[in-house]
C-alpha cells in the first residue's frame, strides 16, 4: 500500500495543481478558520456574562479550563481515530460536534452548563485542526506540500482575529448569544460541501480491494488519465507496520526517537506561543504602551505570524530538510525575544520586535503543525499530528500559569522576557535533532505510472 500512495504523490507532484486541490484547501481554510473562531469567542463573550449573570470573572475560570481539557483530549484521543476510520468521516463529525455544541451554547444560563458544552465543544475543536492537515498533507503534490498544508494552518490564526472584529460589531446590537449562534451556523453551512467534495485518506482507500472503485472515483478529479498501480510483492520480512492501537505506531520501526523530538519541540514551542498570546498585551502595557497601541501590536503579532508562516513555508519546499528552516525560525524567536526585553520604555522598537516575533513564533508553529502533518506515513499521519498538538496543549496550559506566577511575584518586564527565551532554545535544539527512520522507504520510489497511451 506504501508504494501505491507514493506513487500517487509521484504523479501528483509531476501535474500542475488542479481545481480541485486549490478547492479542497479552500474549503479547509474556511474550516479552520470556523474552528479557530469557536476556539477563541468565549474569551470574547465571558466580560459580558461577568455583567449578565452577576459573577466574578475568576468563576470562569473552569470554563476555560474545560475547553483547554477538551482540546487536549481531542487531539490525543480522538484525531488517531481518523488512522484507523478514516480522516474524513473523523473530520466531518468533529466540525458537526463544535458547531452543534457552540449554538447551543445560547441557552446555556449557568457556569456549569456552559463548562460542560466548551469541552464536549472542545474534543471536536482538538481533533479537527490535525485531522484537517493530516488531509491536506496527502492531497498535495510534494513539491509543494509544507505551503499548502501551512495556508490551511493559517485558518485557525484568522478564525481567531475574526472572532474580535465580530464579537464587537454584534453583542452590542445583538447580545453575545449572537456571538455563538455566528460560530455555530457557519460551520453548519460549510458542512454539506465538505461531504461533497473532501475526500477519504489514501490509506483507506488503497486498502479496498481492486478495481478500487471509491479510490478511482476520487483520482478521476485530481488526476483524471491517473491508474492504479498493482500492490508491490507482499515481502514476508517485512515488518508490520500497522498497530491496532495507533499511538504505538509512533514507537515502532525506528520512529520512536524523531516522535519524542517532535513532542519535546511541540511543547516546548507552544510554552513559548502561549506566553506571548496570554500575556503579550499586559506586558506592553507594562512598557509604557496605551491599551489600544497593546491590543493592535497584539493583533499585528498573530498577522505577522501568517505572513512568516506562508514566506518561509514556501522556501521550505525547495529544502529537502525542512528542519533547519524550522530551527531558523526557532532562532529568530529566541533573538526577538531577548531584543523585546531589551528594549522596554521604547515603542518604536518594541513594535518592529513583536513583528519580528511574530514572525518568528507563530510562522514557526504553523509550519511546525504542517511539517509534523507529513512526516509519518499515511497509516500513522493523523495519530502523529494529533498527539504531537495534544502533548503541545500541555505547553499551552502551562505558559499562561508560569506568566501569571512572574507576574505576581513583581518580577521585571525585561526578565520575564529573558526567561521565555528557554523555551525557544529548547525547541530549536530538539527539532533540528528529527531525522525520519533510516529504513523509512523514499517518499516517491521508482514505481512507474501506467497511464493510458495518448494521455500526453
Amino acid at each position: 500500500m506504501e508504494s501505491q500512495i507514493a506513487n500517487f504523490h509521484a504523479a501528483l507532484d509531476k501535474r500542475p495543481v488542479s481545481g480541485q486541490q486549490w478547492l479542497m484547501l479552500l474549503l479547509l481554510v474556511f474550516l479552520l478558520v470556523t474552528d479557530g473562531y469557536d476556539a477563541q469567542v468565549i474569551s470574547y463573550v465571558v466580560p459580558v456574562l461577568v455583567q449578565e449573570w452577576n459573577m466574578p470573572a475568576a468563576a470562569f475560570g473552569p470554563v476555560f479550563s474545560a475547553n483547554l481539557f477538551g482540546l487536549t483530549l481531542g487531539a490525543l484521543l480522538v484525531s488517531p481515530l481518523g488512522d484507523r476510520i478514516g480522516i474524513r468521516r473523523v473530520l466531518l463529525a468533529c466540525v458537526a460536534l463544535y458547531a452543534c455544541l457552540t449554538v447551543s451554547m445560547v441557552l446555556a444560563t449557568n457556569i456549569e452548563v456552559l463548562m460542560a458544552m466548551r469541552f464536549v465543544c472542545g474534543l471536536g475543536m482538538g481533533a479537527a485542526m490535525p485531522s484537517t492537515m493530516a488531509l491536506m498533507a496527502e492531497y498535495s503534490p510534494p513539491r509543494l506540500r509544507t505551503v499548502m498544508v501551512t495556508m490551511a494552518a493559517c485558518g485557525y490564526s484568522l478564525g481567531g482575529v475574526l472572532g474580535g472584529f465580530i464579537a464587537a460589531a454584534v453583542m452590542d446590537t445583538h447580545g453575545w448569544q449572537a456571538v455563538f449562534v455566528a460560530g455555530g451556523i457557519t460551520p453548519l453551512l460549510l458542512l454539506p460541501f465538505l461531504f461533497k467534495y473532501l475526500p477519504d485518506s489514501l490509506s483507506h482507500l488503497f486498502a479496498d480491494a481492486p478495481p478500487y472503485a471509491r479510490l478511482l472515483k476520487i483520482t478521476r478529479r485530481f488526476m483524471p488519465d491517473w491508474e492504479v498501480p498493482p500492490p508491490a510483492p507482499a515481502n514476508p520480512q517485512a515488518k508490520v507496520p500497522s498497530s491496532s492501537l495507533p499511538v504505538v505506531n509512533l514507537f515502532r520501526n525506528g520512529w520512536a526517537r524523531p516522535t519524542l523530538f517532535i513532542w519535546g519541540t511541540f511543547l516546548a514551542s507552544l510554552v513559548l506561543t502561549y506566553f506571548y498570546l496570554s500575556w503579550l498585551p499586559v506586558l506592553l502595557k507594562q512598557s509604557g504602551m496605551s491599551l489600544n497601541a497593546a491590543n493592535i501590536t497584539t493583533s499585528l503579532f498573530l498577522l505577522s505570524g501568517v505572513t512568516g508562516a506562508v514566506i518561509m513555508s514556501y522556501l521550505a519546499d525547495k529544502l529537502q530538510n525542512k528542519t533547519r528552516v524550522l530551527a531558523i525560525m526557532l532562532a529568530g524567536a529566541a533573538v526577538a525575544t531577548i531584543c523585546i526585553g531589551r528594549s522596554q520604555g521604547h515603542a518604536d522598537l518594541l513594535v518592529a520586535f513583536v513583528l519580528l516575533a511574530g514572525f518568528c513564533i507563530i510562522g514557526g508553529q504553523l509550519m511546525l503543525n504542517s511539517f509534523t502533518s507529513s512526516f509519518y506515513p499515511s497509516y500513522a499521519r493523523a495519530t502523529g499530528i494529533g498527539w504531537a498538538m495534544g502533548i503541545g496543549r500541555f505547553g499551552s496550559i502551562m505558559a499562561p500559569m508560569l506568566g501569571s506566577l512572574l507576574l505576581s511575584l513583581n518580577t521585571p518586564t525585561e526578565q520575564i522576557f529573558y526567561l521565555f527565551v528557554v523555551p525557544a532554545v529548547v525547541a530549536m535544539v530538539l527539532i533540528i535533532q528529527v531525522r525520519k527512520p533510516r529504513d523509512e522507504p523514499p517518499a516517491q520510489p521508482p514505481v512507474p505510472t501506467r497511464e493510458p497511451l495518448g494521455s500526453r
